[in-house]
């Protein structure tokens, strides 16, 4: 398998970050959330790690950008997380050149909406494999550099109370994250916290070519009568790794404008 710091060797371009600088891993950062809490780390001067698996571009691009305007160190690495070879080479990686990982954010999600009788089981497993399996490799090898600091599983209201039948494979790749979450902050208590964050709606690519009347009708679920901004999501997440929430730990926070039901 070709070295992935190699291929993206031009993405590191030192700046006047420093190495001493907590360091960040965000799965699925090249765009919507992902992207926006990468971007929100680097402003608060956190050297960060944007894990892609197809947007090369983007993620290049993105990490040039953060180091020449905030003037951390940012690193683009490819990394299917479903696989534990490329998460295992990931993390080596990210030893090598930071020595270390502080944050972990798992974000890297998919989702592949259908009717619950046509979902097939390679279909279900797909989910599995990224939105569950995934967050499990990385946490296990990450953590393994981790001497203390924050993991942030990104859930979803999908996981508690706003199902959909034609998600049901999401919905439940969901819920064990947050069950996940749950045991990996009693296996690396105390000194790594480990918090659930479970959005609601949000404004990404995911939701982007949603029915408008679907779009109009789940608005009127929020008291907000909104969806999320993907910044305000990356606000809650980026506070849950900060000193001022020390005492947060094993939680699940729900971020979703006041749902009705």
């Amino acid at each position: 398998m070709e070295n992935m710091y190699q291929e993206h060797n031009h993405a590191l371009l030192f700046l006047g970050g420093k190495m001493e600088n907590k360091v960040a891993l965000i799965t699925g950062a090249s765009r919507g959330l992902g992207k926006e809490i990468a971007t929100i780390f680097a402003k608060n001067q956190i050297n960060v790690i944007i894990n892609y698996l197809y947007s090369k571009k983007e993620a290049i691009q993105l990490a040039n950008t953060l180091e020449k305007k905030y003037l951390i160190k940012a690193l683009a690495l490819k990394c299917d997380i479903s696989s534990e070879e490329e998460v295992k080479e990931m993390i080596q990686t990210i030893k090598q050149k930071f020595q270390r990982i502080d944050i972990l954010i798992n974000n890297a999600a998919i989702s592949n909406d259908s009717i619950f009788l046509d979902k097939t089981k390679e279909d279900f497993l797909k989910i599995m494999e990224t939105n569950l399996l995934g967050p499990f490799l990385v946490s296990k090898y990450a953590s393994k550099i981790m001497e203390k600091g924050s993991i942030i599983n990104i859930s979803s209201t999908n996981a508690l109370d706003t199902n959909y039948p034609y998600s049901a494979d999401y919905d439940a790749s969901k819920a064990g994250v947050i069950s996940l979450s749950a045991n990996l902050a009693e296996e690396l208590a105390p000194n790594i916290r480990v918090n659930t964050v479970a959005p609601g709606w949000i404004k990404t690519d995911m939701t982007k070519d949603l029915d408008l009347e679907f779009m109009k009708q789940e608005e009127k679920k929020i008291l907000l009568n909104r969806f999320a901004d993907p910044k305000e999501i990356a606000e809650v997440v980026y506070f849950l790794t900060t000193d001022e929430a020390s005492y947060i730990n094993k939680s699940v926070i729900r971020v979703d404008g006041g749902y009705r039901g």
